[in-house]
C-alpha cells in the first residue's frame, strides 16, 4: 500500500481511539479501510483527490458480490453495512482533518434486528448475591453497578477515572462515550453505597504503590481493568449463581446494559429519558427495547 494511504490508515486508527471507540473496534476498522485503499490502488487511484463516487460504489458492490472466506456464502447485509459504516467514518475523519471528501451516499442494506439477550430482575439479583462477602467483592459490586445500574458500554466503564465518580451529586461522568458524546449518568442510593464502599475499602488495597493511578476500576495488579478482566468477573458470578438457565445464557457486559434499559422501560420510564441515560445518538436506537418489552412481558 502506498505511503500516503498507509499514513492515513494509521492516523484514522489513532482518531478512532481518541473519540472513544473500543480497543477491538480501533483494531478492526482500519483493516477494512486498508481493503478500500488496496481496491483504489488496483484501480490506479493513487490519492484521495482522484476518488469519485463510482469508486466507492464499485468497492461497495464488490463486497455485496463476494463470498465469505469462512462460509463460502455471500457476505451478510450486516457485514456489508459494516463496510459502509467504516467508509462513512473515514469520510468524517478526512473532512474533520481537512484532508479530503468522500461521497459515501449509499443506503444501508436492510438487516434483521438481532435478538438481544436480556436478564430478568431476578437473574440480576442472583448475580449480586453471587458476589463474595470480602474486600474483592466490593469491586465486583461496583462493576455490576457500573454496567447494570448505570448501563454503561464496556469501554465507557473501563475508561472511568476516580474524578468521574461524582458521589455527592449521584452522577457518573462519561468522558469517552461513543463518538464525541459526553454525558452524565445518574445513579441511585444502592449504587452510591457500592461505589463508596469500593473507593473507601477496596480500591486503596488494589492501587498498592501506584498512588498516581487515576483509573476507577482496577484489576488485582493495581492497573486499569481491561475488557477481559470485567468479562471474566461477570462470567464467574454467572457460574456461581447456581441457576442453570442463567449459567447457559450468552451473557456479556452489553447484556447488563440491555437489561437495565428493558427494566427501566418496564417501569414506565419515558423512552426519551432512557435514550439520554444510554447515550444514544438517536431515539430510534432506543426504540428496539419496546419490542423486547413485549417479548418479555412476564418479567
Amino acid at each position: 500500500m502506498s505511503s500516503t494511504y498507509d499514513r492515513i490508515t494509521l492516523a484514522f486508527k489513532e482518531w478512532l481511539g481518541l473519540i472513544g471507540y473500543s480497543p477491538s473496534t480501533v483494531q478492526h476498522m482500519p483493516r477494512r479501510v486498508q481493503e478500500f485503499f488496496t481496491y483504489l490502488e488496483a484501480a490506479e487511484v493513487l490519492n484521495l483527490q482522484q476518488v469519485e463516487h463510482r469508486h466507492i460504489q464499485g468497492f461497495y458492490q464488490l463486497q455485496k458480490d463476494r463470498a465469505s472466506h469462512n462460509s463460502g456464502k455471500l457476505l451478510s447485509n450486516s457485514t456489508v453495512n459494516g463496510y459502509l459504516r467504516n467508509l462513512r467514518l473515514l469520510a468524517q475523519y478526512l473532512q474533520e482533518t481537512g484532508q479530503g471528501f468522500l461521497d459515501v451516499d449509499i443506503p444501508n442494506e436492510p438487516k434483521a434486528t438481532p435478538e438481544k439477550e436480556i436478564l430478568t430482575p431476578t437473574e440480576i439479583m442472583q448475580l449480586y448475591n453471587a458476589i463474595d462477602e470480602n474486600t474483592t467483592g466490593l469491586r465486583d459490586r461496583a462493576l455490576l453497578s457500573v454496567y447494570y445500574g448505570c448501563g454503561l458500554r464496556s469501554n465507557e466503564g473501563i475508561q472511568l477515572n476516580i474524578s468521574d465518580i461524582l458521589l455527592e451529586k449521584g452522577l457518573l461522568y462519561v468522558r469517552k462515550g461513543k463518538g464525541y458524546k459526553e454525558r452524565y449518568v445518574p445513579f441511585v442510593q444502592s449504587q452510591y453505597q457500592d461505589f463508596k464502599n469500593y473507593l473507601n475499602y477496596c480500591r486503596p488495597l488494589l492501587v498498592k504503590d501506584n498512588k498516581e493511578q487515576e483509573a476507577f476500576m482496577l484489576n488485582s495488579h493495581g492497573r486499569r481493568i481491561t475488557y477481559l478482566n470485567a468479562l471474566t468477573t461477570l462470567k464467574t458470578l454467572q457460574q456461581r449463581t447456581g441457576n442453570e438457565a442463567l449459567q447457559n445464557k450468552p451473557v456479556g457486559l452489553h447484556t447488563l446494559r440491555h437489561s437495565i434499559a428493558t427494566h427501566l422501560l418496564q417501569r414506565k420510564m419515558p423512552l426519551e429519558d432512557i435514550s439520554q441515560f444510554l447515550g444514544h445518538k438517536s431515539i430510534y436506537s432506543t426504540e428496539v427495547y419496546t419490542h423486547i418489552v413485549h417479548q418479555h412481558a412476564n418479567f
